[in-house]
């Protein structure tokens, strides 16, 4: 399997109304870039060229995830965005080519440790080429009582699902 690292950027809660029922939702932005393959270099920006076919199949935990009571999600509203930020250039000095990955997805998953709640997973999978940078963003729209436990604010290492 190849590594997935994320880097997130601060989460965003709001308080909206409903423009149709006119009830208060919670909205959640969660916002950050996911690194398949290889982290970049903390003084460049850049990843190393390992070019190599690889398989992608991984979910992991939004490391600032609340953990939401799931029974209480089911009015819950995603929507997931995606972009390529960066292929990384090759060992050879040319420009890494892709490979294909899928649409991300969301989906809610029991606490890796069996603390109460289901949090956020992104999941992405496809094959790559080269090491790639991906943009995400998740919002959340959700009965604000669903979120049992506020998200951490200081972000911790979170393990995969798979």
């Amino acid at each position: 399997m190849t590594d997935l690292h994320l880097e997130p950027q601060p989460r965003i809660d709001v308080l909206v109304t409903d423009y149709d029922t006119e009830e208060r939702r919670l909205r959640t932005d969660y916002a950050g870039v996911a690194y398949i393959g290889d982290e970049p270099d903390p003084e460049t920006g850049l990843m190393g060229g390992a070019y190599a076919k690889r398989s992608v199949d991984s979910r992991l935990f939004l490391p600032d995830t609340h953990w939401y009571d799931a029974d209480q999600l089911e009015s819950v509203e995603v929507q997931v965005t995606a972009g390529v930020l960066q292929v990384a250039q090759t060992d050879r000095g040319t420009q890494g080519l892709l490979g294909a990955l899928t649409a991300p997805e969301v989906e809610f998953y029991e606490h890796p440790e069996g603390a109460e709640g289901v949090g956020v997973c992104l999941w992405i999978r496809g094959e790559i080429l080269s090491n790639v940078a991906v943009s995400y963003r998740i919002t959340v729209v959700c009965d604000p009582i669903a979120v049992q436990r506020k998200g951490a604010t200081e972000l911790e290492e979170v393990p995969a699902v798979s």
